[in-house]
């Protein structure tokens, strides 16, 4: 069964860059007002194209895609610290770093002025404190682990 799955994953990632291939090579000839090279007769890719390079750039393409899908999975387990909450003049909570973290990575937490609490990064409005605070948390997080290196 394991070799079954590996042939549909090697075939659905052929046409996943035939498909990328086919847009590159659109979009490439759309500049010039010419039709893609697979809408003319023939063979595919186009033996009389003057730039054969859609299949090079596709394949570019998909390893990006490949790579950054895999980050993001490993990415996926990585734990982050939570933010340490306070209260500052009281009306506005600071969401810092846990120690030797840089604090210019803060997420402010204040109440609106018609209800409501809102963290700094949306525009969204929360019911509750706890809600933006978690929102702030999350945005944190995301932000964080944008940064990783797969």
């Amino acid at each position: 069964m394991t070799d079954l799955i590996k042939a549909a994953d090697a075939l659905a990632e052929e046409e996943r860059m035939e498909r990328i291939a086919r847009t590159i090579c659109a979009e490439k000839n759309a500049v010039y007002g010419e039709p893609p090279c697979w809408k003319v007769d023939g063979p595919w890719p186009n033996p009389d194209c003057g730039d054969c390079t859609c299949h090079d750039l596709a394949k570019a393409v998909l390893s990006d895609l490949n790579a950054y899908r895999q980050a993001r999975e490993n990415a996926d387990g990585v734990k982050v610290k939570p933010l340490v909450w306070e209260c500052e003049g009281g009306w506005r909570w600071k969401g810092t770093p846990p120690d030797g973290f840089f604090a210019s990575v803060a997420k402010w937490v204040w109440q609106a002025p018609k209800g409501g609490f809102k963290h700094a990064g949306t525009k969204e409005l929360f019911a509750t404190l706890e809600e933006a605070k978690a929102a702030a948390q999350a945005d944190y997080e995301a932000r964080i682990k944008a940064a990783l290196e797969g």
